[in-house]
C-alpha cells in the first residue's frame, strides 16, 4: 500500500474524529490508541492493513477521538464512506481499473464538508 500523505498532516494540533459504524472496529481503535499498541488491529483481523493503519494514527493518538455511528441512517460521513468502501473493493477485486478508482475517491472526498483532503492507499 502506497501513502501518499501521512495522517492528520493538515494541522497537526487539530482533533480528529473517526466515525465507524463497526462496533468491532471503534472497540479495536479505541483499545489500540489506550494502549499505544496495533497489537487489538492485528488479533482483531478487521482487514488485512488495520494493524499498519493503527500503527500510522498511534503518534497521533492523544488527538483522536473514536466514534460510533448507526450505519444505514442515511448520514452523509457515512454514505460517502460506504461509497469508498465499494470503491476499494471493486478496485481490489479487478471490477475497476485503478486509474477509476482513484478519480472515484477524489471526487468523494471533495463532497466531504470540512475535509481538506482524502488519501487513496
Amino acid at each position: 500500500m502506497k501513502q501518499r500523505s501521512r495522517p492528520c498532516a493538515q494541522d497537526d494540533d487539530a482533533q480528529v474524529v473517526v466515525l465507524c459504524d463497526s462496533k468491532q472496529a471503534v472497540t479495536c481503535l479505541h483499545t489500540g490508541l489506550t494502549e499505544g499498541s496495533p497489537d487489538p488491529a492485528h488479533r482483531a483481523l478487521l482487514f488485512p492493513e488495520s494493524g499498519s493503519l493503527l500503527e500510522r494514527l498511534l503518534p497521533h493518538a492523544g488527538r483522536i477521538d473514536v466514534r460510533w455511528l448507526k450505519g444505514h441512517i442515511g448520514h452523509e460521513l457515512n454514505k460517502t464512506a460506504d461509497t469508498l468502501a465499494n470503491l476499494a473493493l471493486c478496485r481490489a477485486t479487478g471490477r475497476i481499473a485503478e486509474r477509476t478508482a482513484r478519480r472515484a475517491i477524489d471526487d468523494a472526498g471533495r463532497k466531504l464538508p470540512n475535509a481538506p483532503t482524502v488519501t487513496a492507499a
